[in-house]
């Protein structure tokens, strides 16, 4: 997506919000060349008449008048447009945010487990908070610059004359080009340093989750050099950054008093040469707004050309079921390459049934589990509910649990509401007693206690074992379990499978397991066959 693009999708979202924000950032912008203007006027004026001894006669009401007005006016407006254009952007963003992870979410196995990684979240939510400003620090004060350069252009040519507007127009015109020319330089030095941030804080996160094996190893002293590498290429960017901003700082420093210049040369009165050159210095306030969003532009073109197609600007309702939990036929599990994995299946089933998977490793028992969630490859007819699996994994029917289940750091609470947003503590409680866990945290502080990043501070059997508690809260119509019992007894695995019957008596269960025990405890065991030789099916 083009820059261009981006601000209009931007502009889409939020369309009556918007449009109230950049009418009151140009009125701002004109009620401080007004307020500037009428001031110096109104000061030379009540000196000229004092000395003239025409003091008692001169109209000094009006004129504070006007400049009271526009003082309280200009402090409104600016109120109104930081709320009315932050609320907008906020809620544009929710957007954005929503239809780009859900676009992550619906692109397939292989990009759910490289969004996984630290460098492509870490990238993602950077691009987010790149293209924050890009209406309110570039778009906005760049149409308040316009604005205020014709009004304030035509109010010097009514005080002073055409030649004092032009130049003054002119000086104007090319401090702006400067700045455009200052950003675009500015667009490599914000990719490296953006592209070294994102380094840093993936390499420091590695660092820290590998601390203990680094040690072990004895890397240490080698994961902290490339770190420090990684924050030097950060301060070399940093710098050239902080370069061109001194520049351009110089520029619009200096664009104010070389506007004055035509204001002075033109010999006009004294009232009205005073109001001009309060009108060019006020000139320069919309473009020093503007300069943030400019410096800035590298990197929201880079945010923007990742950010393709745009998403939906509204989030489709979820889709009613509309049949049985599964009908499938001819059911084959590819691999990311296209080769089948196995010998085409056929699954029905009810409310309530248990049926288990079963085959040796590497014939796409877990990538059929992915499929039937939309988020690997199949082949065949799948229906869940009636709707296509991606379709039904939107609708919140469907919830696997995996063999790594995702876990993130914070509270067993918090963990368990990602499935659950409205949850209450005792049920949270009650799920986690369903999956054999609630007497294992409770002593370590129950639904407050803390995991670290990817839910380390459980071992793998008590991971999975919350991965099912959140997936019973989820409350779906369809599970698929993939190894819940892997790391347990059999006897905690028996009665880790029968808490889950119990807390999801009409849930549709298709269990993978490598254990006789529990694929014994299902009402029916589809044995995975190998695939044909042959040509590798279409994805």
């Amino acid at each position: 997506m083009r820059l261009v693009s981006l601000a209009l999708w931007l502009f889409r979202a939020g369309r009556r919000r918007f449009a109230l924000a950049a009418l009151l950032a140009t009125l701002v912008a004109l009620a401080g060349l007004l307020l500037m203007g009428t001031s110096g006027w109104f000061v030379a004026a009540c000196a000229v008449a004092g000395l003239a001894g025409a003091g008692q006669v001169f109209d000094i009401f009006r004129p504070s008048a006007v400049i009271r007005v526009t003082t309280f006016g200009r402090a409104a407006a600016r109120y109104g447009e930081r709320l009315t254009s932050h609320d907008a952007t906020l809620r544009a963003l929710n957007l954005l945010r929503l239809g780009l992870f859900r676009a992550e979410a619906g692109r397939g196995l292989a990009a759910h487990q490289r969004l996984r990684s630290a460098e492509a979240l870490n990238r993602l939510t950077a691009d987010l908070d790149a293209v924050e400003g890009l209406l309110i620090r570039m778009v906005f004060p760049g149409l308040a610059s316009g604005a205020a350069l014709l009004a304030g252009g035509a109010a010097i040519w009514a005080l002073i004359g055409p030649w004092a507007a032009m130049g003054v127009v002119a000086v104007m015109l090319a401090a702006l080009c400067l700045l455009v020319l200052s950003a675009g330089g500015l667009s490599q030095a914000a990719a490296a340093q953006e592209t070294a941030l994102q380094s840093l804080r993936a390499g420091t996160a590695e660092a820290f989750r590998l601390r203990s094996l680094s040690a072990i190893e004895g890397a240490l002293p080698g994961v902290l050099a490339q770190v420090l590498s990684q924050s030097e290429a950060l301060e070399k960017a940093r710098a050239r950054i902080d370069r061109a901003e001194r520049r351009a700082q110089a520029v619009l420093t200096l664009a104010g008093p070389l506007a004055a210049g035509p204001v002075l040369l033109a010999g006009a009165g004294p009232a009205e040469t005073l109001g001009g050159v309060l009108i060019a210095l006020a000139l320069t306030e919309a473009p020093r707004l503007m300069w943030r969003g400019l410096s800035e532009a590298g990197r929201m073109r880079l945010a923007a050309s990742r950010m393709s197609p745009a998403p939906a600007l509204t989030i489709p309702a979820p889709m009613p079921p509309q049949g049985p939990p599964l009908i499938a036929r001819d059911l084959v599990a590819l691999a990311l390459d296209g080769r089948p994995l196995n010998a085409p299946i056929a699954l029905t089933l009810a409310p309530g049934d248990w049926v288990g998977l079963s085959a040796p490793s590497g014939r796409g028992k877990s990538s059929l589990l992915w499929g039937l969630v939309g988020l690997g490859p199949i082949q065949g007819a799948a229906k869940v509910f009636g709707l296509t699996p991606d379709q039904a994994l939107t609708s919140g029917l469907v919830a696997l649990v995996p063999q790594r289940p995702g876990l993130i750091g914070g509270t067993l609470a918090e963990n368990l509401s990602l499935a659950a947003p409205k949850a209450t503590e005792a049920q949270m409680q009650e799920a986690l007693t369903a999956a054999l866990l609630w007497p294992v945290v409770a002593p370590r502080g129950g639904l407050g206690m803390v995991l670290e990043s990817q839910g380390a501070g459980l071992s793998g059997g008590e991971a999975r074992r919350l991965a099912v508690a959140r997936a019973i809260l989820a409350a779906p119509g369809l599970l698929l379990l993939d190894e819940p019992t892997e790391g347990l007894d059999a006897d905690t695995a028996k009665a880790l499978l029968a808490g889950i019957k119990n807390a999801l008596p009409q849930a549709a269960v298709i269990l993978v397991s490598h254990r006789a025990e529990d694929l014994g405890a299902v009402g029916q065991i589809v044995h995975l066959g190998q695939s044909a030789p042959g040509p590798a099916p279409l994805a």
